[in-house]
């Protein structure tokens, strides 16, 4: 399996903070995958407690991460040269946009897609996806 980096897939070697801010640009985009255990370069490192990392991901994600997400992610172990990759895929929410809680509604805690990477929304996109999500009200 070759892997690269693209609008809809993000590859990490480890598990780190910034892992919230992919989440959530892909849950107010279209939707992703991520890949941990994978160099930004397409390299398999490997990962070797796969159950561990997803409950840490997991909790990262129901507790840091408003609206809840939970259920637009998905965790699957995958085994690729003898090694150990997490794929962790995330739909478009339905209830966005999404925002780290400790930041709030504002651009440096809201994030979108934008071509390879994950950058902060501007308020008039936070503002449109306020108004998709509650109509006009």
């Amino acid at each position: 399996m070759n892997f690269r980096e693209s609008e809809v897939v993000e590859l990490k070697e480890i598990v780190t903070d910034d892992i919230k801010k992919e989440v959530i640009a892909f849950a107010n985009s279209d939707g992703g995958k991520l890949y941990i255990g994978v160099a930004d370069n397409g390299e398999v490192i490997g990962l070797s407690n796969t159950e561990e990392i997803s409950l840490q991901i997991s909790n990262m994600i129901r507790d840091a991460i408003k609206p809840d997400l939970t259920m637009f992610v998905k965790y699957e172990t995958l085994e690729i040269e003898g090694k150990y990759v997490l794929e962790i895929e995330i739909q478009r929410g339905t209830d966005r946009p999404y925002y780290i809680a400790k930041k709030g509604l504002r651009p440096e805690g809201v994030f979108v897609r934008q071509g390879y990477s994950s950058v902060p929304a501007t308020n008039a996109a936070i503002r449109k996806m306020i108004k998709e999500t509650d109509g006009d009200r």
